[in-house]
């Protein structure tokens, strides 16, 4: 599906929609050229009937119901017909009007894949708030930057040393004369603690931006032939194309080497892989201690086994010469965090909670290790506060939460 509809529709289900959001799906739910995926989401809506969470009061929903009803003719003898609709004799004219409830009622989709109808109650009173745009830059000689104060700090020391920021909240970093003259070797650091995220526009006109808990090390000027950087963590990169400097990302026990694409590296060290997804371009993929190397098209995705990992259950493949592999990408999963949403395709319960972990900053504890392996599927916005993602999560009456200041215990 296409990913602006995806980020609009987690927007939608969130209430924070604004109403040129609101206009542009409208726009696409109800062009003809796009009925076969309006027809899933209706699927979705009337399979699920049950995961449904208004966000408006009763009244009101009912209140705009009766508006769109009355809004539609129709003959007198067939007014007082019952009849019961599949998604697939949705008329057009009722499909319209669906498509406007759709929105309204801006209902949140979120199923369990073990079906399960029971209800429990969790612990959820703390208000834990989602991350924000934060970051902290460490120049080569040592000076560290906090960038939260690039807003309201004194922006003379930041100008004095190359630092400034777009309109379009861009990180730039350019050395000035002062520190091109000196003798200083090393490299610039950007790290994204929990809780945080950053974009940052490199020397060279590259575009990254930063999951939290993330890394990113970049010279001070892009020298010689290669323009080499390395990654701890997460980060989508649009290359600036330079053909006479082949561009590097170093991470995680591998090498990604491109002229000018778009890509996204997750390179976390408690992950069992680090996956490299292509969007745009090429790009060439080398692990670094078999000398195995992939070369990626759009739509394709590395996957490389992190035998450093204590949740990896495929180190094993790693000894026989298979830790390199290729693979469709699944491109909205792995790009969802970049566009405003978690997006769960039959995922652990462990891998959830570790994505939310980073995301929200806070520690995770399971009383029953059996429910790591519980999995689910959805979308969730990611600027909703902690409760409200955990109560959707509990919503299917398997899991449990109790939040402890910063700690969430996961149990049944």
């Amino acid at each position: 599906m296409n990913l602006r509809i995806v980020y609009l529709r987690a927007r939608q289900r969130a209430n924070t929609i604004s109403d040129l959001q609101k206009k542009e799906l409208l726009s696409w739910l109800t062009d003809p050229a796009n009925e076969s995926e309006f027809e899933e989401l209706t699927e979705e809506l009337w399979a699920n009937p049950e995961s449904r969470t208004p966000v408006f009061k009763k009244e009101e929903s009912q209140a705009m119901l009766k508006n769109i009803m009355s809004a539609v003719r129709t003959s007198p003898d067939e007014e007082h017909k019952s009849v019961k609709l599949k998604p697939n004799l949705i008329p057009l004219w009722l499909k319209i009007s669906a498509a406007a409830v759709f929105i309204s009622l801006s209902a949140v989709l979120f199923f369990y894949v073990n079906s399960s109808n029971k209800f429990q109650k969790s612990e959820l009173v703390s208000i834990v708030k989602p991350g924000t745009e934060k970051a902290f830059l460490t120049l080569a000689d040592g000076t560290k930057f906090s960038l939260a104060d690039l807003e309201t700090g004194d922006e003379a020391k930041f100008r004095s040393n190359g630092i400034s920021k777009t309109k379009d909240g861009f990180l730039v970093y350019k050395p000035v004369a002062q520190q091109l003259q000196s003798q200083i070797k090393g490299s610039n650091v950007l790290m994204t603690p929990k809780g945080g995220q950053y974009k940052i526009m490199l020397p060279d006109g590259t575009k990254v931006w930063m999951n939290a808990a993330s890394t990113l090390t970049f010279p001070l000027t892009f020298d010689g032939r290669v323009r080499m950087v390395e990654l701890a963590g997460e980060a989508y990169f649009e290359v600036a194309k330079d053909k006479s400097k082949a561009f590097k990302v170093r991470s995680l026990q591998q090498e990604v080497e491109v002229y000018g694409t778009h890509f996204n590296i997750n390179s976390y060290p408690e992950e069992a892989k680090v996956v490299t997804t292509l969007l745009e371009g090429s790009v060439g993929v080398t692990d670094l201690k078999s000398g195995k190397h992939l070369m990626l098209k759009p739509g394709q995705q590395a996957l490389l086994t992190n035998t450093n990992t204590n949740n990896n259950a495929d180190a094993k493949a790693s000894a026989n010469g298979n830790s390199l592999s290729l693979a469709p990408a699944q491109l909205e999963e792995a790009l969802a965090w970049k566009e405003g949403y978690f997006l769960f395709e039959h995922e652990e319960l462990g891998s959830i909670m570790r994505k939310l972990s980073r995301w929200y900053n806070i520690e995770i504890q399971f009383k029953n290790e059996e429910l790591k392996s519980v999995r689910f599927a959805g979308t969730v916005d990611r600027f909703q506060n902690l409760a409200d993602v955990l109560r959707m999560l509990d919503l299917t009456g398997n899991v449990k939460f109790k939040i402890e200041g910063r700690t969430v215990i996961a149990y049944k």
